[in-house]
């Protein structure tokens, strides 16, 4: 199993019962209070809570790990960026004519932590909770803003159509891949220039595609009488249980608790 932002996983969980706009305030907390810290001790408790709250969600960890590989190359990127452009500190050792010091390993380590911990809680978000009720929620959350003319509705729309979109356009990627590799296509070269030729070959079919899924939705939703600007009602209401206020107070003690650590 590979996480895909955007994709649903079906659990009975406690993650799953909560409110989405429990999930959707506590991931953007959580994310904007690590995203703060200087200290390696407090990421080493968000990574402890990260593991909890995947615990709770009932979703195999194995999946989230797997779902780093679309990053290593970017993780790897950065960890040599932050290690080599750091020249201050004390000097660990030296490799060919470059330093390596104490401040881009703890820069490396720290924004290596950052990139992994996003994706953890914003794939904790998408998987346990549906696109429409992440649309839903963050046009409740932003409803006073259509007091000063905001288009909040058709925004919360747009959202859980790209949300929706995400893992059908991978899921086409993928498909595109396999039949290039029927025709012969070699994706695991370890060159750079043949892997990247290769993938190129992916992008044309892939954009003509997208291009008549949108044209289709665009047909369908005019079959259905949509319109940009009108008021729409929800089939189903949103309500905060006692869980909810139970994680709002967890959660939050937790993060004051953190920044006062720190």
């Amino acid at each position: 199993m590979n996480i895909i932002l955007g994709e649903y996983i079906n659990r009975d969980s406690v993650l799953h019962h909560l409110d989405p706009r429990t999930k959707l305030i506590g991931s953007f907390s959580l994310i904007l209070s690590f995203l703060f810290a200087n200290n390696l001790s407090i990421y080493l408790i968000y990574s402890v809570l990260a593991l909890i709250l995947i615990f709770l969600s009932k979703i195999p960890l194995t999946a989230f790990l797997k779902s780093l590989k679309y990053l290593s190359y970017i993780l790897i990127f950065s960890a040599f960026f932050h290690i080599f452009s750091k020249q201050e500190g004390e000097l660990l050792f030296k490799v060919w004519k470059y330093s390596v010091y104490d401040s881009g390993v703890f820069s490396a380590v720290k924004m290596m932590g950052r990139i992994i911990l996003v994706l953890i809680f914003s794939s904790l978000l998408t998987l346990t909770t549906k696109p429409l009720d992440i649309a839903l929620a963050l046009e409740t959350l932003l409803s006073p803003l259509k007091k000063i003319g905001l288009p909040i509705q058709d925004f919360s729309i747009m959202l859980s159509i790209t949300l929706r979109f995400i893992p059908t356009i991978l899921q086409e990627f993928n498909t595109i891949k396999m039949a290039q590799q029927a025709r012969g296509g070699n994706f695991e070269t370890r060159n750079p220039f043949k892997k990247l030729s290769q993938y190129s070959l992916i992008l044309l079919p892939l954009l003509m595609s997208v291009i008549k899924k949108v044209d289709n939705l665009t047909l369908a939703m005019e079959a259905r009488a949509f319109h940009c600007g009108l008021e729409r009602t929800n089939f189903h209401r949103l309500k905060f249980q006692k869980i909810d206020y139970l994680a709002f107070i967890i959660l939050f003690s937790i993060i004051i608790f953190l920044f006062f650590y720190q």
